[in-house]
């Protein structure tokens, strides 16, 4: 008989298998208080009935871990430890009912919210359009602005559902990772006492094993309910984050609303004599402990709430840090030719204006980057108090850093700028120390503002304020002085005449600015006052960036030009000290140079336009909102409707498809959208030939009805896209015009038939070419040079001088005669070998365009280059010119093929071997031989 081994386990009577609740089970009747000692916990779980977790369920759940946790104290191993593990698993259930109980409070607290925001919202719009902007509706969208801050301050206190997130899918990982998770009791029950060291041979091993397969049955069921406990948990998550992320777009509408219309109600009252009594008070509540406990306490929870988001921005300010070094320490060596000695001066302007905006931006960067941590995700009071403080102080640093970067030594004004400012030294030590007073006073001063709406707010905030707006004033005044002022040198070169006239205007503008805000802040308009400043900081900061990078634009965008066109800026010559003097000149000349020079000047024209154009809109969108009666002027003209399809899911699970007529106003302002835009479509494509033929013709050889072809539909186009995007301004779809398109389309089919002819007669001309310009063609009776080909007509010049204009149609249905050219014009053909480094579309417009500028050669028929054959080091080009009947063909052809070989010759481009020149033809064959053909022919086109 067989004796109990030592390290058996003892038996115990197995409990009673009892089904773990599923997450989705009815609310218990029983409201009786058990886990968590939050007080809101217990209110919730006994008022609200969507919360699905009652005590009588936890107490159910906690009676069977405490009888696992009996078992496995009595028990030895392996029960022990199964049955402990299956009280761990229960206690992780009861944990995930709470909290589940607690995130559908959460939830049904966040719609409400929500559909209190909604109903707030459209209440304050519709009072807006019946009252208009009163001071009762003012003061009433203020405490909604204090409301929905506090509101970001309640709802980041709570979990984040993106980290409870990762922590239940963790869990559930971990759950799913289990190796015996009692889905097959037996084989898992014998892998279990095998490891124990307990085979049949143990006294009670039937027993022992009938235990164990009950435990693991036990904890299949436990971890079926916590994995769709966790999927419950997950879906309820994905309400909530839904919810907050409608709430947030909801509220940042709702802050936009109250922004604009809350600019103009006085926020305070009027500075007084009482205000002076305050100041002490408000001193020692700034320097209060209390509130720096508070603020270090804030940092201690956004750190452990989000530690990735806290080591990255420490990493952003050290990179920012970095950056910033490189770009001062390449600032001074660009500025003193340390860096970059072969380069151009353009160059070295473009360099050092970038640098200098990217320092200029650095540090307040680092102040935004500050910010906008402290108020993104957990947030409290002192941490939204102190990002206001940091963005005040990032725009003060904005405004104060680009003058002083711009000023400093070895910097862009002092040796890229051709202007003398003698105290330019003096203004940046001034600008460098006030400007560090001024950031720490817009950042005092804020947090001030924003600590307490108590009685000491409308004096301590103020009064500094007030002193920091004062030293603004100065600075103003030492800097736009009309005579002696500091930026004198640079209004006088820079400005103009005009503007150097109007100066005592720029500098009573200046000065009053500030002093008009200091006296609304006394009236008590102190966030009016504020307002009114950031946006000023924002445009002079813009402007300020623009004025410094314009000559880099300038240059770069030539630079593309010449690359883009290939007048490319010759080598540029250096004088004795090996200095470039100045800009290079294209290497394009002549007729090309001229065309390219003229198509410049009209892209630039209209990217000024375009330039003022959004610097207008820039400004007011910047600006439109401090005067909120500026968008009466913008009427409504008409509405429209549009038909939207939306997308819904049923309470089954399916997507129903709905239709819904949304009515959208069209105002004046969309009516000069459209007015530019057509007029923008316009320009394009009235300079879509030249840009066509700088852009793409230099580079790819087109033939003429590949080119023709190539522009009108290019232009169709671009004019069919400006005309489409003008409808869609003005509000006209195509599902009101398609019975009049219809309707046009067919009256077009029965009265311009023979337009229609005429068209598609002209594409097949430009596309078989039966004749070229310059050619003297029979067609029908009509005889005649052909002077011109459109899509539509061609027109024939005859002998007398008179043009005769031909359909195109007839050109398919009647006999036409080529005689190329009727023996009024000699053919001047040559050949020249040259070397292979070159394209040969290059080589062949290189020597069209220089056949052109020779005396005597015909434009009419145009000249041609075409490639005859290409050798192992060689390619052979011909080239054919017309001339009038009557000079010496032989002569003018011999002193051609001197200027062509020169030429070539010139540009390393002449082959060592040359080929024979071809025979001269007679008068008539010359007239109508082929380019690149040796025999005459007669071209007869049916």
């Amino acid at each position: 008989m067989n004796s109990r081994p030592a390290n058996a386990p003892t038996l115990v009577t197995p409990p009673s298998l009892v089904t773990p609740p599923s997450l989705v089970d009815p609310p218990a009747s029983s409201t009786e208080p058990r886990y968590y000692n939050d007080p809101t916990f217990v209110s919730r779980v006994a008022s609200n009935t969507n919360v699905p977790y009652q005590s009588t369920g936890f107490e159910s759940a906690q009676q069977i871990a405490d009888r696992f946790r009996r078992l496995g104290e009595s028990a030895d191993p392996p029960i022990s430890d199964v049955a402990n593990n299956n009280a761990e698993y229960v206690e992780q259930w009861i944990e995930l009912a709470e909290l589940h109980a607690d995130l559908s409070g959460r939830v049904s607290d966040a719609n409400a919210k929500l559909s209190r925001t909604t109903s707030d919202l459209n209440d304050i719009t519709a009072k807006l359009n019946h009252y208009g902007l009163t001071p009762t509706i003012g003061m009433l969208l203020r405490s909604r602005r204090e409301q929905l801050d506090q509101w970001q301050v309640d709802g980041s206190s709570n979990l984040f559902a993106s980290q409870e997130l990762s922590r239940s899918r963790a869990k559930q990982l971990e759950i799913e990772m289990l190796r015996h998770d009692g889905s097959d009791p037996v084989a898992q029950a014998r892998e279990l006492l095998d490891a124990a060291g307990i085979n049949e041979d143990v006294t009670q091993y039937s027993a022992i094993n009938s235990q164990l397969q009950s435990l693991l049955r036990e904890r299949h069921q436990w971890l079926a309910s916590l994995r769709q406990g966790y999927q419950d948990y997950q879906q309820k998550l994905g309400e909530l984050d839904s919810t907050t992320t409608a709430a947030a777009a909801l509220v940042q509408r709702y802050r936009s609303l109250i922004d604009r219309h809350i600019t103009w109600i006085r926020s305070g009252n009027p500075l007084g004599v009482s205000d002076l009594r305050r100041l002490g008070q408000g001193m020692s509540t700034l320097f209060d402990s209390s509130r720096s406990a508070a603020f270090g306490y804030s940092i201690e929870r956004k750190w452990a709430s989000s530690p990735v988001e806290a080591i990255g921005l420490i990493a952003s300010i050290v990179l920012i840090s970095l950056l910033r070094w490189r770009a001062k320490a390449a600032i001074t060596g660009v500025g003193e030719r340390k860096l970059m000695k072969d380069a151009t001066p353009d160059m070295r302007k473009v360099v050092a204006s970038l640098l200098t905006v990217l320092v200029a931006v650095a540090f307040p960067g680092i102040l935004f980057l500050i910010g906008r941590w402290l108020r993104s995700g957990y947030v409290s009071e002192s941490t939204l108090n102190a990002s206001s403080g940091f963005y005040a102080a990032a725009l003060v640093a904005l405004m104060v850093e680009l003058p002083r970067q711009l000023l400093r030594g070895s910097g862009f004004v002092d040796k890229h700028i051709n202007v003398d400012l003698p105290r330019r030294e003096r203004a940046s030590t001034y600008l460098k120390v006030i400007g560090l007073g001024l950031v720490l006073a817009a950042y005092v001063v804020t947090l001030i503002g924003q600590m307490d709406h108590g009685a000491w707010q409308d004096s301590t905030a103020r009064f500094g304020f007030i002193l920091a707006l004062a030293l603004v004033t100065w600075t103003m005044h030492l800097s736009l002085l009309p005579v002696g002022g500091f930026l004198e040198p640079l209004i006088a070169k820079f400005g103009g005449s005009v503007i150097h006239r109007i100066r005592f205007v720029i500098y009573f503008a200046g000065i009053g600015f500030p002093l008009a805000m200091i006296v609304l802040s006394s009236l008590g308009y102190s966030f009016t006052s504020h307002e009114l400043i950031q946006k000023a900081i924002f445009t002079i900061s813009s402007l300020l960036i623009a004025a410094t990078l314009w000559p880099a634009a300038k240059i770069l965008s030539s630079r593309a030009w010449g690359m883009l066109t290939g007048a490319a800026p010759a080598e540029p010559k250096r004088d004795a000290y090996g200095e470039v003097p100045g800009s290079a000149e294209s290497s394009v000349s002549g007729v090309l140079g001229e065309h390219f020079l003229e198509l410049k000047h009209h892209l630039a024209f209209l990217c000024q336009c375009a330039l003022v154009f959004g610097v207008i809109v820039g400004i007011g969108w910047m600006w439109i909102d401090v005067f909120p009666t500026v968008r009466m002027g913008n009427p409504v003209v008409w509405n429209v409707q549009d038909t939207v399809m939306v997308s819904s899911v049923d309470a089954s699970g399916q997507t129903i498809t709905s239709s819904v007529v949304e009515t959208k106003p069209v105002t004046v302002v969309h009516l000069l959208l459209a007015a530019v835009t057509l007029f923008v479509a316009f320009q394009l494509a009235k300079l879509l030939p030249a840009l066509f033929d700088a852009l793409v013709l230099q580079r790819v050889s087109f033939d003429e009805a590949m080119e023709h072809f190539s522009l009108v539909l290019g232009r169709f186009l671009l004019f069919g896209v400006g005309c489409f995007i003008a409808c869609k301004w003005i509000g006209i779809r195509w599902a009101t015009i398609q019975w009049l398109a219809v309707g046009l389309t067919i009256g077009l089919g029965f009265g311009l038939q023979d337009m229609v002819r005429n068209l598609f007669g002209g594409l097949i001309v430009l596309f078989e070419k039966p004749a070229r310009l310059g050619d003297f063609i029979s067609v029908g009776n009509v005889r005649g040079r052909v002077a011109a080909q459109r899509l539509r007509t061609t027109v024939l010049s005859d002998d007398d001088g008179r043009e005769v204009i031909i359909p195109n149609q007839n050109f398919v249905g009647s006999e036409v005669v080529n005689w190329r050219g009727a023996g009024r014009l000699s053919v001047i053909p040559l050949e020249v070998a040259v070397s292979r480094d070159v394209r040969p579309a290059d080589l062949c417009r290189t020597l069209t365009e220089l056949v052109i500028e020779q005396d005597d050669v015909l434009l009419t028929p145009t000249p041609q280059a075409t490639l005859v054959c290409v050798g192992k080091r060689s390619q052979r080009i011909e080239v054919r010119a017309w001339i009038e009947e009557g000079q010496n063909a032989e002569s003018y052809r011999d002193s051609l093929l001197r200027v062509v070989r020169r030429y070539l010759s010139e540009q390393n481009l002449l082959a060592k071997t040359q080929p024979t020149q071809p025979p001269m033809l007679d008068q008539f064959d010359a007239l109508t031989a082929e380019p690149g053909r040796g025999r005459s022919r007669r071209n007869r086109v049916a």
